[in-house]
């Protein structure tokens, strides 16, 4: 089953607002997947970063059928004129070539060397529901339950009871760096931007496997509250290449 990220180069003189984002895509739902109804976990999350004369939007797709389905819509727009909150030209549409596009599978997911370390770049506003009020702080249990819970909602294997109860109580920090940021148009929110590496202290082998699955799952999914306005877009990184840089 496909996970895929596009990413729409955009000309113009503001950036994407989350709601003007969040509108446009849920404009192409409206017309090529009118059917796709509120299951509790978006099978998507959104994006938007860039600079003036290079902003761009991102749009990554969690179900293959729904990648399916508007991934065609989305490569026509290619020199048309779209509203994010501000208007744009769209310059291209790149699955690949650029820092957020990428496309992968649920099981290539589990490739690779599995570690008991996950590190996480938060490059947008990160926090979450507690208690009926955003909470900014990256907490292990916080972050490894929304990925665990958005994993089990649309991949075609569920992570064994064992590996959640391990993941989600001995999970720990071993490293931060970062602050907190205000989110566009509530002024008593914040979330978190900035670097964290989680540890799995005794991590098994299939324990460490799925907690770099999951930081690889991260990319397309997001972490938090709130995804579908750009907030939670996160990455994994390589602590020791990305050390010495300023946090997000």
């Amino acid at each position: 089953m496909t996970l895929a990220a596009l990413v729409l180069e955009l000309e113009g003189e503001a950036p994407p607002t989350p709601l003007g984002l969040r509108g446009f895509f849920y404009s192409l739902l409206r017309e090529h997947f009118p059917e796709l109804h509120d299951q509790g976990e978006n099978p998507f999350s959104l994006g938007f970063g860039g600079k003036e004369g290079a902003y761009w939007a991102r749009l990554a797709f969690l179900r293959e059928d729904l990648y399916a389905r508007l991934s065609p819509a989305v490569f026509g727009l290619e020199g048309q004129r779209v509203r994010l909150g501000a208007p744009f030209r769209v310059r291209r549409v790149l699955q690949e070539g650029h820092p957020w596009a990428g496309v992968s599978t649920y099981a290539r997911l589990f490739q690779g060397e599995p570690s008991p370390d996950l590190p996480l770049r938060f490059h947008s506003p990160t926090f979450f529901r507690r208690k009926g009020v955003n909470y900014p702080l990256p907490e292990p249990r916080l972050v490894l339950e929304s990925l665990l819970r958005r994993f089990s909602a649309f991949a075609p294997v569920k992570p064994p009871e064992g590996v959640q109860a391990a993941l989600l109580e001995r999970a720990t920090v071993r490293w931060l760096e970062g602050r907190t940021l205000g989110v566009e148009g509530d002024t008593e929110a914040t979330g978190f931007v900035g670097r964290v590496v989680y540890h799995l202290p005794r991590a098994t082998e299939e324990e460490a496997l799925w907690l770099t699955a999951l930081g690889r799952f991260a990319f397309y999914s997001g972490v938090g509250a709130k995804t579908s306005l750009g907030y939670g877009r996160v990455r994994a990184f390589k602590p020791s290449v990305e050390r010495t840089t300023s946090p997000a």
